[in-house]
């Protein structure tokens, strides 16, 4: 057990002493004549992995982030392609665990415990086919519909930490959620709702991750505009609150609507100064956003605005904000 926890400092320390780990969604895409696009069916397309595409476009990108939904099949991302595309090519790979989805409550919980588990295993079983360093983010978002106040939640993150540490190349933490009134960049009160979830499951997590998600069909033009401030606030709560280092899982601004293309590319050139301080700060071993590319078809809470998050547009045009995100490190 001493020499696991060992290695797990290690591996912490190491994070923490790096550059910037840079991710983005998405996994594989289209090529045609030379042409990368959002993954499509059109004729004489061909399906690479996204790494090709970083590689020559985003080269300050070093991670793919990768979810794994209730659904999930292995074959979705095979372990030999993520070995051979993403880890022997110098990425690191960061897997969402999103069992719960936005189905979660603590009934949903307590009925859906025991196949939660079971998914988490057969994942753990998956990971091990991968050689290298990994990260696993659970349950992105769990602190709402009464879970946030949830002691029980700290018993489930325990053990699902214990769980996927039969990696040993793998380090795991919670996710939580940045709700609350976001004309507010300091909102320590609507934080604090989520700590009896998680004050002691923290104490064995190798980090506390949260997300950042706007558009213009739920927020405001100057709620948008405050996210990289309110990110860098939030990441300072969580690193006082729970000593640990702290992970931007997802950042996710659409570009949806009149003006929001130039109000997302704001945003990116706000966390160009924020992230820094958020490095030296609040211990930030991580920033990812949620895609690369616009995801047609993309359903959720921002309704039309889910498909449009990407930094480049589905043909594979840049948006203003490429200039900004590419120039993260």
């Amino acid at each position: 057990m001493k020499k696991t926890i060992s290695l797990f400092l290690i591996f912490t320390i190491m994070l923490q002493a790096s550059p910037l780990i840079v991710g983005t969604g998405g996994f594989d895409v289209s090529k045609k004549n030379g042409h990368y696009s959002f993954k499509n069916n059109e004729k004489n397309t061909t399906r690479i992995n996204i790494t090709e595409v970083l590689q020559k476009q985003a080269k300050n990108v070093n991670s793919v982030t990768i979810w794994i939904t209730r659904n999930w099949k292995e074959e979705w991302f095979d372990a030999k392609e993520v070995q051979n595309n993403i880890v022997d090519k110098g990425y690191t790979p960061v897997f969402i665990f999103y069992y719960f989805g936005d189905e979660i409550s603590p009934a949903f919980i307590k009925k859906h415990k025991k196949a939660y588990f079971k998914q988490l295993k057969k994942f753990v079983q998956y990971l091990k086919k991968i050689d290298g360093q990994k990260i696993v983010i659970l349950n992105p978002e769990y602190n709402m519909f009464g879970c946030e106040k949830l002691p029980a939640m700290n018993e489930l993150f325990i053990k699902s930490f214990q769980i996927v540490r039969e990696d040993k190349q793998t380090i795991v933490g919670p996710c939580v959620g940045d709700f609350g009134n976001y004309s507010i960049v300091n909102e320590v009160q609507e934080w604090k709702l989520f700590d009896p979830s998680l004050k002691e499951a923290a104490k064995q997590a190798d980090f506390i991750a949260f997300q950042e998600m706007r558009a213009l069909t739920r927020n405001s033009k100057q709620d948008i505009l405050n996210t990289p401030q309110r990110a860098y606030y939030l990441s300072k709560y969580i690193h006082k609150t729970y000593k640990k280092p702290t992970i931007l899982a997802y950042l996710a601004i659409s570009s949806y609507g009149k003006g929001a293309e130039e109000i997302q590319a704001k945003v990116y050139k706000g966390f160009l100064h924020y992230l820094p301080k958020m490095q030296k700060e609040s211990k930030l071993i991580f920033f990812g956003i949620f895609h690369y590319f616009d995801y047609p078809g993309h359903v959720g809470y921002f309704n039309e605005a889910e498909e449009f998050f990407g930094v480049v547009r589905k043909d594979g045009t840049k948006k203003p904000s490429y200039k900004y995100f590419t120039k993260i490190h």
